[in-house]
């Protein structure tokens, strides 16, 4: 019973002393999507411009390289890949802001 109060106690005091978080920015949200929710299976190919800044997945044709995740910036331009040229596909996985483009951080 002793060892049961005294994690008790340790958790209690350990509680009060987390400070307390602030937000900047008064408390706005910053959301942030992920593809399931907002976009589907959606396949944006070379060429089209992004909607949405955020980290998408490359797909490549022929397998010519695995897939992998890029930042993309809203109103960019999707490139067309070395090898596989038009071919190439980019799927939202997460929207999520460019750092200079945020309130608090823009230059």
């Amino acid at each position: 019973m002793q060892v049961q109060k005294k994690r008790s106690s340790i958790w209690e005091s350990s509680a009060r002393r987390t400070p307390s978080v602030s937000i900047k920015s008064g408390g706005k949200a910053r959301p942030h999507s992920t593809s399931s929710r907002k976009n589907g299976d959606t396949l944006f190919t070379a060429g089209d411009t992004v909607r949405e800044t955020g980290i998408y997945e490359v797909l490549h044709d022929s397998a010519h390289r695995v897939a992998h995740e890029v930042v993309m910036l809203s109103g960019d331009t999707f490139p067309p890949c070395d090898t596989c040229d038009q071919r190439v596909r980019f799927r939202l996985v997460r929207t999520a802001p460019y750092i200079f483009q945020d309130e608090d951080f823009a230059e």
